[in-house]
């Protein structure tokens, strides 16, 4: 008896298995290219139960089709785009240089057998292959989504990042009024501005920055479109930024989808922290390697807003060894503390700091003592992997700055608005 239902156990079990249904999508990505492809995954990444309708049968056609030679973007690709170059080159960490050399022989197959492996890993990814869209209506608080099969759709966020962008006029939306229509060249960035980038790459020989602000310009209740995206020419060198694009769309679709909200309710500093989780970069520094030992804290750094970069010919640079003078840093501060303000009125010099000035200021502001700087003294190599000796009146770089402020600053947990500037 016992070994009859053992065995009516093993039969059934597997089968009440496969029955079970996924949860319901809360989000659905239309599209089939790079774009729609990032989108799909940062949001399935995200725990966000997701639907991804293809326009036709083949994935990213534009770099499973054909052998590429890519050259540009160096030290700026990450992300879901580094994961899959990475998988290309059978490595298991990230490297700027094997990404440079995948890219300058873009192997279709490779990336075919990349992106299944990546696709088999996501249980929150649905894909329905060839499929068109033939209606798209708002109901309530979901988007009905109307499948040329009849099959009907309902979720919280839509991404439309097909090539005609038929939802986004079916849903009747328009370019939102006050709000750019083009991408930002990362020079042109203004520092507050700069704390809610949520893309960065390189197009046409110059880095741009995509904002949330210029992401949002095409939304509508929650309905998203690539806009712009569209205008760029179908070259190769733009994959990557098209990859970086899809990745914060999906994200930003996927937060509003994931906690029942809009755009309006966005936390910036929460989206942007998911963004990192996977692996993002939100820094334009083309001298900043993703492998450089020090890339987390300078990422925060730029986020927070203490350094704009330094353009050197062509490049957009972080300069990491250059010194720290009172001037940069001190309005940035006074904006985030209060008893910033008290310090820099005794102690403000038109000079570098040095590190007899910062730990000064550390302890002041946070009512910490002399236990900073022998941490810091403690940690000096082994932890902070900072080069040379521990010298109290030796200048501080912006290197060392972005580490510390990353230590001992909340900066990038201070609420920010939409134009970068912190709530009050």
């Amino acid at each position: 008896m016992n070994l009859r239902l053992l065995l009516l156990t093993l039969i059934i079990f597997p089968v009440a298995l496969m029955a079970q249904k996924r949860e319901k999508p809360k989000m659905l990505v239309y599209g089939s290219d790079i774009t729609a492809l990032t989108a799909a995954v940062q949001a399935a990444r995200s725990s966000v139960p997701t639907i991804w309708v293809l326009d036709q049968e083949q994935i990213a056609p534009e770099i499973t089709s054909q052998t590429l030679k890519m050259v540009k973007n160096e030290n700026l690709d990450a992300g879901i785009w580094m994961n899959l170059l990475m998988e290309m080159g059978m490595s298991k960490t990230k490297s700027d240089s094997l990404a440079m050399a995948v890219k300058a022989d873009f192997n279709p197959q490779l990336a075919r057998n990349a992106i299944e492996k990546m696709l088999r890993e996501l249980p929150n990814l649905t894909i329905v292959r060839d499929q068109q869209i033939l209606n798209v209506e708002k109901k309530r608080r979901e988007w009905q989504i109307q499948l040329a099969n009849r099959q009907s759709i309902q979720v919280l966020s839509v991404v439309d990042a097909s090539k005609d962008g038929l939802l986004f006029k079916k849903a009747e939306g328009t370019k939102k009024e006050g709000m750019s229509s083009s991408l930002q060249r990362a020079k042109e960035v203004s520092l507050a501005a700069s704390r809610t980038t949520l893309a960065v790459g390189e197009l046409k020989d110059e880095v741009y920055v995509l904002l949330l602000k210029d992401l949002l310009t095409f939304e509508k209740e929650n309905l998203f479109d690539i806009g712009f995206l569209r205008e760029l020419d179908p070259d190769p060198e733009n994959i990557a930024f098209r990859a970086a694009y899809g990745q914060a769309l999906g994200a930003t679709a996927g937060y509003v989808a994931f906690f029942k909200t809009d755009t309006k309710s966005i936390d910036i500093r929460k989206l942007q922290a998911e963004l990192l989780g996977f692996s993002a970069r939100l820094n334009p520094y083309q001298d900043v390697k993703t492998t450089d030992v020090h890339y987390g804290s300078i990422q925060k750094s730029y986020l927070s807003g203490f350094f704009l970069g330094k353009v050197e010919g062509d490049k957009y640079m972080f300069k990491g060894d250059d010194f720290v003078k009172f001037g940069d840093v001190k309005d940035v501060l006074n904006d985030i503390y209060t008893r910033s303000q008290l310090w820099f009125l005794d102690n403000y010099k038109e000079e570098d700091m040095t590190w007899r000035d910062l730990f000064s200021l550390i302890k002041f502001v946070s009512f910490k003592g002399d236990e900073v700087e022998r941490q810091v003294e403690k940690d000096w190599k082994s932890r902070r992997k900072f080069e040379g000796e521990f010298d109290l009146d030796s200048k501080i770089t912006r290197d060392h700055f972005a580490v510390m402020a990353d230590l001992y600053s909340t900066a990038f947990a201070k609420a920010i608005n939409l134009d970068g500037s912190f709530v009050k």
